[in-house]
Formats: structure tokens, sequence, C-alpha cells
């Protein structure tokens, strides 16, 4: 059987350990206090563009464009699924991948982007991370073939 989803607070400490290499800065924030259940990671891009994203449970957006930057959290936030089958919420944990869909469709007056994960965030706004993410992943592959032709 396999482990429960993670929270929201568990997908942004894993955004920051997992893109800290890929990105120029990376930690969480302090939570809004309007709003205490949206984790918010500020990132740095290699681009030296600054962003503010919020971990919610429709997916990773953007809600400033600069650290601490909130002035998008009100619409990421005020119109959460209300149907009981759309809760993506069980016991406090989230399956994002069921709630790309619907967030797209809630937010789309106000044009909010949602992201499953960091990765396509990060792919979306920062050309030198997909070239990061290229590079390593061609140097891993390399070594795996190395490793091979030795055997």
């Amino acid at each position: 059987m396999g482990s429960p989803p993670k929270t929201l607070l568990e997908i942004a400490e894993d955004i920051e350990r997992d893109v800290g290499n890929k990105v120029k800065f990376v930690a969480l924030r302090q939570p809004d206090p309007d709003f205490p259940d949206v984790p918010l990671v500020n990132l740095t891009t290699l681009e030296n563009r600054e962003l503010c994203v919020a971990v919610t449970t429709c997916g990773l957006c953007i809600i400033g464009h600069s650290h601490d930057s909130l002035e998008g959290l009100s619409h990421v936030t005020r119109d959460q699924p209300t149907d009981p089958a759309d809760q993506p919420r069980s016991h406090g944990h989230v399956k994002l991948s069921q709630q790309v869909s619907i967030a797209s469709v809630i937010h789309d007056e106000v044009n909010v982007q949602y992201y499953e994960t960091i990765y396509s965030l990060l792919d979306d706004v920062s050309p030198m991370y997909r070239g990061a993410f290229c590079s390593e992943l061609s140097d891993k592959l390399l070594m795996l073939q190395q490793s091979q032709e030795r055997k």
C-alpha cells in the first residue's frame, strides 16, 4: 500500500529541497495571516526573476513577481471548489493532479495559471532552468552509459 498524499506544507518543503540547485534562491516564507493554510515559497530564477509562489489545493501558482509579494493571493484562494466531490483534501492531504483542471476553469476569469509541479512552473518561466535540467539529465545519462560500457 502506498504512502498517503502529502500535505501542502510538505509539498512546499519538498520544493525548497528539490530545486535549490536549479534556482538562485528558494525559501519558505511565513504564511499570510489571512490565509494561514496556504504555504508560500519565495524563489529567484537563474535569470534573477523573483517570484512568490502559493502552494494551493488547485496547484502551484505565481502570486507575486517579487519576494513576499502577495498581490495575487486572494485570486488563488477565494474560489476553492465547493462541491464535496471536488474537495481535494482528505484529512489534511491533497492530490494536485485532480485539481489542476478544476482550477483552470474556476479561475479563468482572473487569468490565474496553475502548475501541477514546481518543475513545470520553472520550465515555463525560466529558460535557464530548462537548460540546467537538460544538462543534468544528459550528464546522468552519459554516466549511466559509461557505467554500462564498463561491465
